[in-house]
């Protein structure tokens, strides 16, 4: 992750505190009382001190977003942020923004790592680009924020598949396969690990894979094998199949994203053929590979351009506003 220009702003208390720098300072200058001019000094020696303290908080601090991130258009989604402390110091009270979301880390320890989360609902499809990231710290005294716009490297930018929409196929119309013995899905082969489903024996639990310090923060994750069944059904999702071929693009993948929230929920096995590329899964395995052909389908959505000029000053807005009320030249009266 690259980063662009730096921000510098007064918070509240900061304000504060120079407003009152300054009121002292006139009254040591017309009263020419030695303790106002100590009380004036110490704190413009607590600002300077404050600014070198903060600029070393944030020196050689690198964030960066976890490559591999896919999202759901129109659902919120937490954007995984790693950040890196390099120095053999501490880094205290570091603040990350994405757009109108804030997250406050109060410590990160030397030469540590930090994971943070950061909500976003992508507005569509595709690979929409991310509100205004930003990276600083109001360190010590709250009284100056400063901080850096981050730019997110275009390989670590996440993807974002579509929702699933009013429009429904049934399984019937999308084509389906019943699976007979000595055929894929009846050898009863291990297909992965997963978790245990909600009444199944314990008999199943691999109990060596058990992470047992999630114990004290809530219910355990206990994994169990996963095997193919005899006579499984496989749903066929096919990009080219003739039900879905008088449907736009996005209508299209927005019903095969319906379909695998089906085969999800019944947990069948599942083969999905796109133009990019074919996956086949059972449940929730190869999910995301099918996701992120979904997101990547051509023709990717065009995100509207917003208007990123800055405003124009006080003045000039309100100089146009009175030339604006002049009858211009050849206007007809």
């Amino acid at each position: 992750m690259s980063r662009q220009r730096r921000e510098v702003r007064l918070s509240r208390p900061g304000k504060v505190f120079v407003g009152l720098t300054l009121a002292l300072g006139f009254a040591a200058v017309n009263t020419g009382n030695n303790v106002l001019f100590l009380l004036v000094s110490m704190m413009l020696a607590i600002m300077v001190l404050s600014g070198f303290v903060a600029v070393g908080n944030l020196w050689r601090v690198r964030a960066a977003v976890l490559p591999g991130q896919i999202f759901t258009a129109g659902e919120s989604g937490d954007l995984l942020l790693r950040i890196h402390n390099s120095r053999p110091w501490p880094l205290w009270l570091l603040e990350l923004r994405l757009g109108d979301v804030r997250r406050t880390l109060t410590r990160v320890g030397a030469r540590q790592e930090a994971l943070v989360a950061l909500t976003w609902r992508p507005p569509l499809r595709g690979q929409p680009p991310l509100p205004a990231l930003q990276m600083g710290s109001a360190f010590p005294f709250a009284f100056v924020w400063r901080g850096m716009h981050l730019a997110v490297e275009p390989v670590d930018q996440p993807w974002v598949a579509p929702a699933a929409g009013g429009q429904f196929l049934p399984p019937a119309d999308l084509g389906y396969q019943e699976m007979e013995g000595g055929q894929p899905g009846g050898s009863g082969d291990l297909l992965w690990v997963r978790e245990r489903r909600h009444g199944e024996g314990l008999g199943t639990v691999l109990w060596r894979r058990v992470d047992w310090s999630l114990g004290v923060q809530g219910e355990l994750r206990l994994p169990t094998l996963e095997r193919e069944q005899a006579g499984q059904r496989q749903m066929l999702l096919d990009w080219e199949s003739a039900a879905l071929q008088r449907w736009p693009v996005e209508q299209r993948l927005q019903m095969l994203r319906a379909a695998l929230d089906t085969v999800l929920e019944q947990g069948w096995a599942w083969q999905l053929r796109m133009p990019a590329g074919m996956v086949t899964g059972c449940g929730r395995s190869g999910l995301e590979h099918a996701w992120l052909l979904l997101a990547q389908q051509p023709p990717l959505p065009i995100p509207r351009e917003a208007n990123q000029r800055a405003p124009l000053p006080w003045g000039l807005r309100t100089a146009g506003q009175w030339l604006r009320r002049f009858p211009h030249p050849g206007g007809g009266g």
